[in-house]
């Protein structure tokens, strides 16, 4: 037993305070190791930064020596000590659906990210005992008695995140004799009706789909903010959902809401279940390269909003609202030329999920959802409507989760063929593996269901009119993008360029609104590194759009197959 004692002083400084004890059983050193990365997020993220002050005493208080062997592996020489005391503090002021936070409202924790495994001893159970305030409740999937939380292993440690707050509001519902825990932290008011409804249809859906469910309670766990947010994660047996305004997530952003809910939910098959062989046990001292990420994050964006199509939760509007969005993604971004999917969600480890190299590579959401889409439809068409993704990934579910083991990435694969032939082996070569262009192919496959792709004019103007897009990032306009080969990357404007001006007027307000008086010619002053220049652009129309629209004429066999796409 592993015994956790979590408290707090000062919760505006944002340090909490961790002690554990447990027995030596006579070892002579012990290792305790902090995890380098957390699951659902495949980048090294060095947690131990955060750590401040680090301690070890034996039963007698008496302090032991300890040395670093790594940047976040302790070695203790426990040599006739009988029970060992760790100290430690943690830095908890980041905010979002992955992290750790403390303040005067709450205590946030991920265990992940500050809470450590013994070496050879990663099953034992943890204790973890809160020395919070008296009118505090804890959200948590652990098991709970008052303010002490027990779990057995580091594994299910790692992936139950807890909230301890005053202000944490509660609600229920039930499928299929499971209950789904409704958590909310942050100033926000939940119609608990609308919610049920709708969580109620996504969630019979995608258990209905694999034929069951992977554990016996789900949690969602909902940071809302003040200010526009959106964030996810998955585990095991709950989530965290980071969103705001709180006073928009009934109306304006209730659609981003259910989109990320179904999102999380349905990793609860997918990659919390339904994992990578390379990740059959995880690694949390290192990089898990695995090149499925098209798998895990691409099966998972396509599903999460076909899920709440098919339940009737979105209207057609609504669903095709996404896969519009999914293509923008991907028509934005050149590194779909460059680098494919499959080795851009292996690359994950070496840069993250941030911008980095300008077109360097694509990304395993967008674009991978865009290959299961197309993965998708030609299953529909090879069966006739009897076979479609759906059954690729019940598949996966009973005979390798169910099984206990990971699947490869030829395991995907090959039950994909089998069910779509020799067109879904081309998508796997030319755009899975491959950097072909998509739209050929996506124009044929949705002619299956009686869609077409229409050409639009991108609705950020900057885009439209240059080819660039920008930020506002501390009161600056920054440039992030430039698409090769447009006014704007002729003239020599790069990412990271600053507007300064717009026709020799300093930028108030958002630079759209500036740019809508536009006609022909616009002067844009630009600032360098080391030089500013004033450069002017022919508005032209650039950053060109694809959307989904359906045909005015299907065939009956264009509206057979959309039904069984629709409503599968």
């Amino acid at each position: 037993m592993i015994n956790y004692t979590i408290s707090y002083n000062n919760p505006h400084r944002h340090f909490v305070d961790f002690e554990f004890t447990t027995k030596t059983n006579e070892a002579k050193t012990m290792q305790f190791q902090l995890s380098a990365w957390r699951p659902g997020r495949y980048e090294l993220a060095n947690f131990s930064q955060n750590i401040q002050k680090w301690a070890a005493f034996d039963e007698n208080n008496n302090p032991l020596p300890f040395k670093k062997i790594t940047k976040d592996l302790w070695e203790v020489d426990t040599n006739g000590t009988i029970e060992i005391t760790v100290t430690y503090n943690f830095y908890a002021n980041q905010l979002d659906a992955g992290a750790c936070y403390l303040d005067e409202y709450q205590l946030y924790l991920n265990p992940v990210q500050c809470m450590f495994y013994i070496v050879d001893r990663m099953e034992e159970y943890y204790k973890i005992v809160f020395d919070i305030p008296k009118n505090y409740k804890i959200a948590s999937s652990m098991m709970q008695e008052e303010n002490m939380l027990t779990v057995k292993g580091y594994d299910m440690l790692s992936e139950s995140p807890i909230i301890c707050s005053d202000t944490l509001q509660h609600g229920t519902y039930e499928v299929d004799g499971i209950v789904f825990h409704l958590w909310f932290q942050g100033e926000c008011k939940p119609d608990w009706g609308k919610l049920n409804k709708d969580f109620v249809a996504f969630t019979k859906s995608q258990i209905k789909h694999f034929g069951g469910f992977p554990v016996d309670e789900y949690h969602y766990f909902f940071q809302i903010t003040p200010y526009r947010s959106y964030h996810g994660v998955e585990h095991t047996k709950n989530t965290v959902l980071l969103l705001g305004p709180g006073k928009e997530i009934m109306d304006k952003r209730y659609e981003d809401l259910l989109g990320v809910c179904s999102h999380e939910l349905y990793h609860t098959w997918n990659v919390k279940s339904i994992r990578p062989v390379e990740m059959y046990p995880y690694d949390y001292t290192k990089e898990n390269y695995f090149r499925t990420g098209f798998v895990a994050e691409g099966v998972t964006t396509y599903m999460g909003d076909m899920m709440l199509y098919n339940s009737g939760v979105f209207n057609w509007e609504a669903f095709v609202k996404t896969q519009n969005q999914n293509i923008e993604r991907h028509l934005t971004n050149y590194g779909r030329f460059n680098l494919s999917v499959a080795d851009s969600g292996f690359d994950n480890w070496l840069d993250g999920y941030k911008l980095g190299a300008p077109n360097r590579k694509t990304s395993i959401y967008p674009d991978a959802s865009i290959c299961m889409l197309m993965i998708d439809l030609e299953i529909i068409q090879n069966t006739e409507g009897k076979k479609s993704l759906h059954s690729v990934m019940k598949e996966l579910y009973e005979d390798f989760a169910l099984k206990e083991k990971g699947y490869s990435e030829d395991d995907f694969r090959n039950i994909c063929v089998k069910f779509g032939g020799l067109k879904v082996a081309e998508i796997f070569e030319n755009h899975i593996y491959g950097t072909e262009d998509y739209i050929p192919t996506l124009k044929t496959v949705l002619e299956v269901v009686g869609l077409e792709l229409k050409e639009m004019k991108n609705p950020n103007l900057s885009a439209q009119y240059f080819g660039f897009i920008a930020v506002k990032e501390d009161g600056k306009i920054i440039i992030k993008k430039v698409e090769p080969n447009s006014v704007t990357d002729k003239k020599g404007i790069a990412p990271e360029d600053e507007i300064t001006k717009v026709n020799g007027e300093k930028i108030e307000g958002k630079l759209s609104d500036t740019l809508k008086g536009c006609k022909e010619n616009v002067t844009l002053t630009i600032k360098k590194k080391f030089s500013e220049e004033t450069i002017s652009l022919a508005v032209g129309n650039q950053y060109k759009l694809l959307e989904i629209v359906r045909i005015k004429k299907p065939t009956e066999e264009q509206l057979t197959l959309r039904k069984v796409w629709c409503n599968n």
